[in-house]
């Protein structure tokens, strides 16, 4: 969850506007997933905002493609040599497969997952538990670094392209795989056992990237303008069965990858963007919105710690009467503490994120100087 305005040397008002708003996006998409997570452990019996915390998701995914153009390959064309951001993009996975590990020894220590469920789980062979977009964003990352020339060349019209051959083999697939295991439904989308797939999520990929080259002034709005023309044809494909019934099929087709959750995924995303973008310019909420904004700046701190506390938790059944306010305190404290910043969550645990912070960082460091892959 790399912060997206590192970019940000471009310094013209709208630029800065605009990668403001993508701050702010991150910070919302954060506190739905985190909403749908303490939900889960403390008061698993509440529904009501589920169709909406379900969003985090497509919103993660495509602000990780608008960041992939924005801190990775407007770096290449700038003359950055490739295998320096290969490298790089390289640490990043060992960063995000790490703590999707962690999470995983959290939750098999507490009893929330056994040992045969959590390892299958961190390799894309079962159900994790709160650490699926750190595996979504592994696995992507390892995507990219194998095509890194050609999307530095051609940028997201050849991740959408994927997705397009991706949705083209879709009926294909129960007939070539039969009965699909859980790893068919985690790389290609296929069958009913995970989602988003890896493969037709290039579509939340490739309309991010698309948002991220028209942010950096690769790209004018045609692309992104394309994906949401497409996406507005299916949803309101999926309105003809009526709204309540849509929003239904839209829990539904998550786990079957079906088009009609991408489509809403991309609306909502821009509905929310542009909202946002609305805002911020008539200085709107200014700021509640700023408080958000600096929260998406903090999107590892508030996912990572918070499900780790999460997952160290043993599930316990809490009337909802007592659930309820232990879930908004929880949320509150997390949020405290992502405001408070890095130096003074160090204060607070007397050095030691510091300390562990460099013991990791060497660590990493070694991995990737001597396994990061190379374009030789």
């Amino acid at each position: 969850m790399e912060r997206a305005t590192s970019a940000s040397s471009e310094n013209s008002p709208g630029n800065v506007e605009r990668f403001a708003v993508l701050d702010i996006m991150r910070g919302l998409a954060v506190f739905l997933a985190m909403v749908d997570h303490v939900k889960v452990q403390f008061v698993p019996d509440f529904h009501h905002f589920i169709p909406l915390t379900r969003l985090a998701t497509p919103c993660f995914i495509i602000l990780f493609g608008a960041m992939v153009e924005i801190a990775y390959l407007k770096k290449v064309r700038s003359g950055r040599p490739l295998q320096a951001v290969r490298e790089r993009m390289f640490a990043r996975l060992i960063t995000c497969w790490g703590l999707a590990i962690l999470l995983t020894i959290a939750a098999v220590v507490s009893g929330n997952m056994d040992f045969e469920a959590g390892w299958k789980s961190v390799v894309g062979l079962g159900l994790g538990r709160f650490n699926e977009i750190f595996l979504i964003y592994a696995a992507l990352f390892a995507v990219l670094i194998g095509i890194l020339p050609l999307i530095t060349r051609f940028g997201s019209a050849s991740i959408l392209a994927v997705a397009c051959i991706g949705w083209a083999l879709q009926p294909v697939w129960p007939q070539i795989l039969g009965e699909s295991a859980y790893p068919a439904s985690f790389l290609l989308g296929a069958g009913n056992g995970y989602g988003p797939g890896l493969l037709p999520a290039m579509t939340f990929l490739g309309f991010g990237l698309a948002v991220g080259e028209m942010l950096t002034g690769r790209r004018g709005p045609l692309l992104p303008a394309v994906v949401l023309l497409i996406a507005v044809v299916v949803f309101a494909m999926e309105l003809s069965h009526g709204p309540f019934e849509a929003g239904r099929r839209f829990l539904a087709h998550r786990w079957t990858n079906h088009p009609g959750y991408y489509a809403v995924g991309i609306l909502a995303f821009a509905g929310m963007a542009c909202t946002l973008m609305l805002a911020h310019r008539i200085k709107l909420l200014r700021r509640p919105l700023q408080v958000v904004g600096i929260a998406g700046t903090q999107t590892l701190f508030i996912y990572g710690a918070g499900n780790l506390v999460l997952n160290a938790l043993p599930m316990t059944e809490l009337p909802r009467a007592v659930g309820a306010p232990v879930a908004i305190l929880f949320l509150a404290g997390l949020i405290v503490l992502a405001l408070a910043g890095p130096s003074r969550r160090n204060a607070l645990g007397l050095g030691l994120p510091a300390a562990w912070g460099r013991v990791y960082e060497g660590f990493r460091n070694a991995i990737t100087g001597r396994t990061a892959p190379s374009g030789q």
